[in-house]
């Protein structure tokens, strides 16, 4: 759940701002249409607010009671998301944070990450977990721009 809701967040951080890249705006949209459609979960509250900790931890149990993480499909859209807005808005891809790149696992557990600076929290390129994907505690602490854990 939290691949998609730190996309969610970085979507909703750069994939809204009226000079958004049409790649980015076009994958976060892609991913909110999927959520909201296929599974009835509004993504709304973390699009107003997505620094806040309550309307994140409010939208990961949202999506794990709705399934969303088996849900292959989106969780590609989420990661669709992550790599547009790291290519297009490198200060909001700040919000996403351990680099995992061509990694086939049956499962994926992530937790309790602290990185300092503007160092990225959570990163994965070509990550395959068919039982799944658990990402807790990111935390990022200080740098030139604010902390998006």
């Amino acid at each position: 759940m939290s691949l998609v809701v730190a996309a969610v967040v970085a979507g909703a951080t750069a994939g809204l701002k009226e000079q958004a890249q049409s790649a980015v705006r076009d994958a976060y949209l892609g991913l909110k249409n999927l959520i909201v459609q296929r599974h009835g979960v509004e993504v709304g509250a973390v699009e107003r607010r997505p620094d806040s900790e309550a309307k994140q931890e409010s939208l990961r149990e949202d999506l794990a009671d709705a399934g969303v993480g088996e849900d292959a499909e989106v969780l590609e859209a989420a990661h669709e998301v992550v790599k547009a807005v790291r290519e297009h808005d490198a200060a909001a891809a700040r919000a996403v944070g351990v680099d995992l790149n061509d990694v086939d696992a049956e499962l994926i557990r992530i937790v309790n990450v602290r990185v300092r600076g503007d160092a990225t929290g959570v990163d994965l390129d070509r990550v395959r977990a068919r039982g799944g994907i658990v990402i807790e505690g990111v935390q990022v602490d200080g740098g030139d721009s604010p902390a998006h854990p």
